[in-house]
């Protein structure tokens, strides 16, 4: 049984203003820092973007949007310093301090990237990031003319998670508006908080899955992410969407369907705000035939288990792995990219409702928002604007070939619909639990 609230909030530092970070490279930190850092691999380092689209109010000058920009990044920094981190030590002795620079503004001008796909953006590439130099993280600013541009931020996934970003995000944007900032208040980890939780792993039993559009099939090694757009929103998006997904790779094989669901721990500590990784992954295994409800019982089951909240033994050996050894044993090579076995069929991150208006200040305006989802396998970031739908979806290339992610993009809009043009959206952003359903 799951452990009382009262006994695992006890075990962690209460809750604080930080200004500052001093603590150990978690596993799931550790294991995102490894991807792309062995030069056997084709994985590229792992990187989250969150985009908003948007317009620049009353047409302020370039000199005077930089200037601004700055100055509410500096005060986002001095109350979250997860954006001023680096990394210190090696092997099980690596450590965040908070020692670093600030995150940079890049500005770019003459931006043609419609911020919809990975196709042309380029400047999502370079220049790299530096967990050891700095900057971890950077925003950028996108003139795409006439007032129009696209506000960035980037950052390395062992920094931040999905949420994470989306709160700093919140953050630059109050300082953009002169409000109170609510900075960070969490001294702890996600290991912290799952050894404090002390819930007990299940036994690990192998599996046997199947890829989302069937074998692989070509010989080119990289991954496209493009959005789509459906509508309108619907009671239990969340399962309906898994199903959809099921019942889509089960055209190509009887073999069960593996969908992993990261769910945030943030839940775990009422009036929690932090940005770094603090989310687990679950597992939903479907059988051919299975219905919506067969995930639903699933993933309630392991919820009101806590099952997120478990921490293997072995979370505390990895970070002994160097790192390229790490990203060589699991990441994709030459050798291994169209026979590696699939870990799951799909990964959905659901991010819940996203309300533009908290972006909104006297010198920007977003009426839009896109974020990229994670290469290496099929995954679908799922959100909605206003009450229409959107997936971000990300499909190596061996699986989207001979028209799949056509056949894909079909299967959900006959199940979803198609969006019905209507962009507008209103409220604050949303910071629950990614796994809301």
């Amino acid at each position: 049984m799951p452990s009382d609230s009262a006994d695992y909030l006890g075990k962690l530092p209460g809750l604080a203003p930080q200004t500052s970070v001093d603590r150990p490279v978690t596993a799931s930190e550790y294991y995102h820092a490894s991807v792309g850092t062995s030069r056997y691999t084709l994985e590229s380092p792992r990187y989250v973007f969150f985009v908003l689209h948007g317009s620049c109010v009353d047409a302020p000058d370039e000199q005077e949007l930089t200037q601004k920009l700055t100055q509410a990044i500096a005060q986002v920094s001095a109350c979250n310093p997860i954006l001023r981190m680096r990394w210190h030590g090696s092997l099980g002795h690596s450590r965040w301090l908070s020692d670093g620079p600030l995150p940079r503004l890049r500005v770019v001008s003459e931006c043609q990237w419609d911020g919809q796909s990975s196709a042309g953006a380029d400047i999502l590439d370079a220049p790299g990031l530096s967990l050891r130099d700095g900057p971890c993280a950077e925003f950028i600013w996108a003139s795409q003319g006439q007032g129009r541009g696209l506000l960035i931020l980037r950052s390395h996934h062992a920094v931040m998670d999905g949420l994470g970003g989306m709160h700093l995000l919140s953050e630059l944007f109050r300082a953009l508006r002169g409000e109170p900032l609510l900075g960070s208040n969490a001294a702890f980890s996600d290991a912290d908080l799952m050894r404090a939780m002390a819930i007990t792993s299940t036994k690990h039993e192998p599996y046997d899955t199947c890829t989302l559009t069937g074998a692989p099939a070509g010989d080119d090694v990289g991954d496209d992410w493009w959005r789509v757009r459906f509508g309108p929103v619907q009671p239990r998006l969340l399962s309906k969407v898994a199903l959809a997904l099921t019942e889509f790779a089960h055209q190509f094989s009887d073999a069960p369907v593996r969908i992993a669901i990261p769910v945030d721990l943030r839940k775990h500590v009422p009036g929690m705000l932090a940005s770094a990784n603090f989310a687990n992954m679950l597992f939903v295994r479907l059988n051919k035939g299975a219905q919506a409800t067969d995930f639903d019982g699933q993933l309630r089951e392991q919820l009101a288990a806590r099952r997120e909240g478990a921490y293997p033994a072995i979370y505390d050996w990895l970070r002994w792995l160097p790192l390229r050894w790490f990203d060589y044993l699991l990441g994709r090579r030459l050798a291994n990219f169209t026979t590696r076995k699939p870990v799951e069929t799909v990964l959905i991150s659901n991010m819940g409702k996203v309300y533009l208006t908290a972006f909104q200040s006297s010198i920007f305006k977003a009426d839009d928002y896109t974020v990229s989802p994670m290469p290496g396998n099929a995954f679908v970031v799922l959100y909605s604007i206003g009450d229409e739908i959107s997936m971000m979806i990300s499909l190596p290339r061996i699986l989207s070939s001979n028209g799949r992610k056509q056949a894909l993009v079909a299967w959900l809009q006959q199940r979803f619909g198609e969006a019905n043009g209507d962009e507008s959206s209103s409220g604050g952003c949303n910071e629950s639990n990614a796994c809301k359903s």
